[in-house]
């Protein structure tokens, strides 16, 4: 396995020498970033690039690491994500704009509101198959599973510096709001 990745002075592990088809969709991207209609560019782009998704995931490098960050700058974060078939992210916050290209596997996402005390309740669920795209606005509180019996490989796209924003993981079993931290995302995150 080639070592396409490395781990920053602050422990994030940042691609290195990708292909030129993602070089040309991190730059698509940027590009769009600044738009007027930033959400409506990122999503048409992302709907294109994973429109053959069998053809994305022969370029895609094979990367070690599940979440490796592509590109980040302040307007943009780029990220490989994979989850392992039943993998669950806890519920968790961005503070900014995503939108999610779904390669391989199923990624299910599901949405959640609070209740009048304040308790996380299932709102919606969206199951996010190869090609399609999903966009979460930025005041959105999601989980993520991997529901296939493969891994769910996806391009994650921020609207930020999503490496640098204050954010929040949900504890729904003890009704508890937690700094992001890799602690807690390591104790509250489900192995499959």
């Amino acid at each position: 396995m080639a070592n396409h990745s490395e781990t920053n002075q602050s422990g994030i592990i940042q691609a290195r020498d990708l292909p030129t088809q993602l070089d040309g969709l991190i730059g698509d991207l940027r590009a769009a970033a600044g738009a007027d209609e930033a959400d409506e560019a990122i999503i048409s782009i992302l709907n294109r690039f994973v429109a053959a998704p069998d053809a994305v995931d022969s370029i895609l490098p094979d990367f070690a690491e599940d979440d490796v960050v592509l590109f980040e700058d302040d307007t943009l974060s780029v990220w490989f994500c994979r989850f392992q078939p039943g993998a669950t992210v806890p519920p968790h916050d961005h503070r900014i704009a995503a939108t999610i290209a779904v390669v391989t596997g199923t990624e299910q996402n599901d949405f959640f509101t609070a209740d009048d005390e304040g308790r996380l309740i299932q709102s919606d669920s969206r199951a996010v198959t190869p090609g399609q795209v999903l966009h979460i606005p930025d005041d959105a509180i999601h989980a993520v599973s991997c529901v296939s019996d493969i891994p769910s490989t996806a391009i994650h796209v921020y609207q930020g510096a999503l490496t640098r924003i204050d954010r929040n993981l949900f504890d729904t079993d003890r009704n508890e709001t937690l700094a992001y931290t890799d602690e807690n995302y390591a104790r509250l995150t489900k192995q499959g």
